[in-house]
């Protein structure tokens, strides 16, 4: 029998992918996508019996490259594909330099932590294999910002990756990660952590997780060599989590970007406006911090 904790968090899930479908729609009905980047979409990665796919984003003037971004959308975790993130990929691309690869992956309570987190190493192993990547910057809004965060840790520290049990062996190296608007304090029995520990794609047993994966800077300040960017602004309502977390990572490059007239710095506002002028500065930290030297 289902709890009435887990009730609760069932109805705030539908009504959470309700709100975000219908704001979402006229955005994706009314994105340009910006020119100069070749796209190569809906190529399968995982295959089956999943068949999860991404786009991979390559800037005209770039014939091949041994490093890109992976990008991880966001939506509470159990909501969105990666057409969420396709124009803010493109922005990043052609801005950078660098391919962006968009991801999908299966979403909770299909799927829980753990499983994600080894779709995300699996999804780098066949850019490695497909396109010869060698470096990853992950990078992600919101939810994805936490994801990007936790599965870059897990890449470069194997107690971390084997505490949310994943085996794989990376053949590439993560090297920075991104958040835009994203979290990293969540409650366990809340939604949406309530989902973390479930996983019908792996029936076998419920895995338990470390308690750091509720408050993920419990092991983030262990990496001093991991470069990290956050992103937020003055109507995120994730702000706060945001400049706590810049407390605990000081060498983390930071922009809190203020409104501006008509221009309100809402939750994950690169990923809806990408040529908005804050967006573009956004864009450019992220940048920044995938190249820079620590």
């Amino acid at each position: 029998m289902k709890s009435l904790l887990r009730k609760r968090a069932e109805r705030e899930c539908q009504v959470w992918i309700k709100n975000c479908t219908e704001s979402d729609a006229p955005r994706l009905a009314s994105e340009v996508y910006p020119a100069d980047v070749n796209v190569e979409e809906d190529v399968v990665w995982s295959g089956e019996p999943l068949n999860l796919k991404l786009d991979y984003y390559k800037p005209f003037n770039v014939e091949s490259s041994k490093e890109c971004f992976l990008l991880i959308h966001g939506g509470a975790f159990c909501y969105g594909t990666k057409v969420l993130d396709k124009c803010f990929g493109m922005h990043l691309a052609k801005h950078s330099g660098i391919p962006v690869a968009n991801m999908d992956y299966t979403l909770m309570p299909e799927a829980g932590l753990s499983q994600i987190v080894k779709q995300i190493f699996s999804c780098m192993n066949f850019l490695t294999a497909k396109y010869g990547i060698e470096k990853f910057h992950l990078t992600g809004d919101s939810a994805g910002g936490y994801l990007s965060l936790i599965a870059s840790l897990a890449a470069r520290n194997s107690h971390i990756a084997h505490d949310l049990w994943v085996f794989e062996k990376l053949k590439g190296k993560v090297v920075s990660a991104g958040l835009i608007c994203g979290g990293f304090r969540y409650h366990p029995k809340g939604f949406p952590a309530i989902f973390f520990e479930d996983g019908k794609t792996d029936p076998k047993v419920k895995q338990r997780l470390p308690g750091y994966v509720y408050d993920i800077s419990k092991v983030a300040e262990l990496d001093k060599d991991l470069k990290v960017c956050l992103i937020t602004g003055e109507d995120d309502f994730l702000r706060e989590d945001n400049r706590k977390l810049k407390e605990v990572l000081p060498d983390a490059l930071f922009y809190d970007a203020d409104n501006e007239g008509d221009l309100h710095m809402h939750h994950v506002f690169p990923i809806a406006h990408p040529e908005w002028p804050q967006s573009q500065k956004a864009i450019q930290l992220i940048t920044d911090n995938a190249t820079r030297k620590l």
